[in-house]
């Protein structure tokens, strides 16, 4: 295998540079991954991001490697979104870089990403931010993502705020949608104007 990586046979430069990955080896390993990614390999680029991203969790001397192959990866993909993955990850490193990823899919959001704008609904729903969740769902929503409206009703009635709640759920119910016609149940109940949601368990998206 190392004969035909070293004669430029994109595979088994791939499976050699892998396995001295596994082994630890990572500089090695870059000499074969390396130049793959740069090419756009995709999987070259997926091990040679994923591995820094992943050493970068304790030790931010990786941070800056980590990121520069995320950024290739959503090259690669052809998928801008795939920027939300990497900030997902800079919250995770070591030093800690939660503002400068918020910022940088807050940005995203604005230019029109639904997934950018739903992910920053999740972090402010987890944060206890609930009034700020709702303006990000609600973005999401706006911006065709395909599940927000189920979270941005969630966040709703966890206000008090049920009639907007009703208002997200009633026109999805009223079409079909089983997730919605649950939830909109459930919220009637929670009202006292209706039997209580069946089965007693959110229908899986």
């Amino acid at each position: 295998m190392a004969t035909s990586a070293a004669e430029g046979d994109a595979s088994a430069q791939y499976r050699l540079g892998s396995d001295l990955m596994d082994q630890g080896r990572h500089e090695e390993a870059k000499r074969y991954l390396v130049p793959l990614a740069e090419a756009g390999h995709l999987e070259a680029v997926r091990r040679l991001a994923w591995t820094a991203s992943g050493l970068a969790h304790t030790d931010p001397a990786h941070e800056a490697e980590a990121e520069h192959w995320l950024r290739r990866e959503a090259e690669v993909r052809r998928d801008p979104d795939w920027l939300v993955t990497m900030a997902q990850e800079m919250r995770r490193w070591a030093s800690g870089r939660v503002a400068e990823a918020e910022e940088l899919v807050a940005g995203m959001a604005r230019a029109g990403s639904a997934r950018a704008a739903g992910q920053l609904g999740y972090w402010r729903r987890r944060d206890g931010d609930l009034t700020a969740a709702v303006a990000w769902y609600r973005l999401a929503v706006t911006l065709g993502h395909r599940f927000a409206w189920r979270d941005l009703g969630s966040c709703l009635a966890a206000l008090g705020r049920y009639a907007e709640a009703e208002e997200l759920y009633r026109p999805r119910a009223e079409g079909g949608d089983v997730v919605a016609q649950y939830e909109l149940a459930t919220l009637l109940h929670a009202q006292g104007k209706g039997p209580a949601a069946y089965p007693p368990g959110p229908p899986r998206l």
